[in-house]
């Protein structure tokens, strides 16, 4: 992919005048006050893409004024002054080059504050994207060396002679990057990397329970920041739907469930039980029916509702992942009721053991909430178990075919209910053999086969694509709305008419071949518009193959046009 600056400095003229600095559009007339950025970004503007200008600046100017200068003069742009917009050049030219996408390492630092299965997954999935994207890194000389040495399949690049910093690392993401995977779930660092222009950014926003309370504000901030180029991934459907339930536009929230790992099941549902009643001391997971509650819920109200569910349901076995209620997550000790058992993964020994667990169970349920790892539910389903979801909003997407919905209400306060009644008699007849339990014994055994990790890694690149497409069609609906007029116009000065054209949305007159230059590209071939347009160059006006070459798939000998000093 390549990605080209959307804007052509016209002819123009750059004077000083009462210790104030101008710059005058030659073909409007317009005459803008500039500051000694803004000076300094017009002599360059043309020659330079953004990092290169930004490059020689920074030693004399702080970023955050270079980056407002752009905006600025591109903002002028688009009202007509000083630059003209082009079709931008945004394609696959090579579908066999792989993505080139950075990775910002922020998230390391972020190991401490999220559970096991969450560093896991995030680990797994840069592994796999690799297979189709050249990863990179940034290191700075005073980075700590471990946090960019976890991960060999990305490519680390040392920045020599350069402090990190709030702006530093979102500078050189300007030079080369065909895109931003952010991973950050605190933002601390990452947000600055949203004034980048033209490079899509995808952030991965995961379901980690111990991300709930920040969870909405994260997301919300992450929306309000998102230009047209950009996508939030969420890790599960009712993620993506609570958003839109809160308020914030999902046009660019993509849903991509991790990719999961299943090992060979042992086929042998009673020995499994057996291990399961071994390991808990717990009889019970032998003698009775066993149900997997994988838990999403805030830990204080979430111990009060397991025990609830326990004790109207004394006559199963309830098997119950939840990643804060144990181990060094748990907020307070917390004795559950003699049926039940619960499990955490924090390590490798405790990941291996967990399939057992799942191989025992005759039914998953789980809350469609945030906070519930949806990778933990596919698992537990994938060895042909049905599933109930609790859920405000439908059958999760995710596992339609594999069970049935139970009508359940949470709020953002960590609050959740269904009627318990209801829920037992579901969880009943669904454990009695029936057509409809084989039938979606069959589907949850195909989970396996459709949430795999190359599959979710594919999709983030699809994702990266649609992001460069959503910006060209955005260019392309924005320049509609400087729809060109053709008309003639008189010159007082000379007393005659000459052919012009008239810009709506900037209510301006531009040059003539500039803008049929724009109407022929849109219906013709390059080749053809060329040709045309060697019968209308004129002398010291930009050639009029240049103007549309950007968005034609010319050879890249773009002339510049040289602007007054």
């Amino acid at each position: 992919m390549l990605s080209h600056t959307r804007y052509r400095l016209k002819q123009h003229h750059k004077f000083e005048q009462d210790d104030q600095k101008y710059v005058a559009d030659l073909e409007t007339g317009d005459i803008v006050e500039i500051n000694d950025i803004e000076w300094e970004i017009l002599s360059r503007y043309e020659s330079q893409t953004h990092h290169q200008i930004v490059e020689e600046l920074k030693k004399d100017y702080k970023l955050t004024a270079i980056f407002d200068g752009i905006e600025r003069l591109e903002r002028l742009g688009k009202q007509g002054s000083l630059l003209h917009p082009v079709v931008e050049a945004v394609e696959q030219i090579d579908p066999d080059r792989k993505l080139k996408l950075l990775v910002p390492f922020h998230f390391t630092k972020e190991k401490s504050a999220l559970g096991y299965v969450t560093n896991l997954n995030r680990y797994q999935s840069l592994t796999h994207l690799a297979e189709f994207a050249d990863l990179e890194t940034l290191a700075f000389p005073e980075a700590e060396k471990e946090e960019v040495q976890d991960l060999d399949e990305v490519r680390v690049r040392n920045i020599s002679g350069a402090k990190s910093g709030t702006l530093m690392s979102p500078w050189y993401a300007m030079d080369g990057y065909d895109g931003i995977l952010l991973l950050s779930q605190f933002l601390t660092d990452d947000l600055s990397y949203y004034r980048i222009p033209d490079v899509p950014i995808v952030h991965c926003i995961e379901g980690d329970q111990r991300l709930q309370h920040i969870l909405l504000r994260t997301l919300l901030t992450l929306c309000a920041f998102q230009s047209s180029k950009d996508t939030l991934v969420v890790k599960a459907s009712w993620m993506k739907a609570w958003l839109a339930e809160s308020g914030a536009s999902v046009e660019n929230v993509r849903v991509i469930p991790d990719g999961i790992d299943i090992v060979e099941s042992t086929g042998d549902k009673a020995l499994a039980k057996q291990h399961t009643a071994a390991i808990f001391e717990k009889p019970i997971f032998v003698e009775k029916p066993t149900i997997g509650l994988i838990s999403g819920f805030e830990p204080n109200r979430g111990a009060a509702w397991i025990s609830e569910f326990a004790r109207t349901n004394p006559h199963l076995a309830i098997f119950v992942y939840d990643a804060m209620l144990v181990g060094a997550g748990s907020p307070s000790p917390y004795h559950p009721p003699e049926n039940v058992a619960i499990f955490n993964i924090d390590d490798e020994e405790t990941r291996a053991i967990l399939p057992v667990f799942f191989q025992a169970l005759d039914l998953v349920c789980f809350p469609a909430m945030p906070g519930t790892p949806l990778p933990i539910v596919l698992e537990a389903m994938a060895f042909g178990t049905p599933c109930i979801a609790m859920t405000k909003y439908g059958m999760p997407p995710e596992v339609i075919g594999a069970g049935v919905a139970v009508e359940a209400e949470w709020d953002n306060f960590g609050n959740f209910r269904t009627p318990m009644v209801k829920l037992s008699e579901t969880i009943n007849k669904w454990l009695q053999p029936s057509d409809t339990r084989t039938q979606c014994q069959g589907f949850a055994k195909e989970i396996a086969q459709r949430y795999t990790r190359k599959n979710a890694a594919q999709a983030l690149i699809q994702v990266f694509e649609e992001g460069f497409q959503r910006r060209i069609n955005d260019f392309r609906t924005e320049r509609t709305l400087f729809a060109p007029i053709f008309c003639r116009r008189y010159e007082p000065d000379t007393g005659t008419l000459r052919s012009s054209v008239y810009r709506l949305g900037t209510n301006r007159y531009d040059q003539f071949e500039n803008a049929l230059a724009e109407v022929l590209a849109d219906a013709h071939t390059p080749a053809e518009v060329e040709s045309v347009f060697k019968h209308f160059q004129r002398k010291h006006s930009t050639p009029i193959c240049d103007t549309i070459r950007a968005g034609n798939r010319f050879p890249d000998n773009k002339k510049s046009v040289t602007g007054g000093t």
